[in-house]
């Protein structure tokens, strides 16, 4: 059986994106514990929507991730949810 693929009723497929979020003005935030931060959260967010990271890689002005999905998601709609948690995440825990 070849696992690359899902399969949902009659639908085969393997998709993957390769999604960059960068900082405001490229500003270098992304330093130490903050960029620890937010990849744990990015996994949490995969865990949770039942999507799966295939690797990870932050800088100090960006973060990206090659993400696997299924065929039911957008990826607008997954970028939206990780910029929407990762930002309310972090203001939360850095400005209180």
């Amino acid at each position: 059986m070849d696992h690359r693929y899902n399969r949902h009723n009659r639908r085969k497929y393997s998709l993957k994106v390769q999604i960059v979020l960068v900082t405001k003005y490229r500003k270098q935030l992304l330093k130490g514990s903050i960029a620890d931060d937010v990849k744990q959260k990015i996994l949490d967010i995969a865990n949770t929507r039942g999507y799966e990271i295939i690797a990870m890689e932050t800088d100090k002005d960006h973060i990206h991730f090659l993400l696997s999905y299924d065929a039911t998601d957008r990826v607008c709609d997954i970028v939206k949810i990780v910029k929407q948690e990762t930002t309310y995440y972090l203001w939360q825990k850095y400005n209180s």
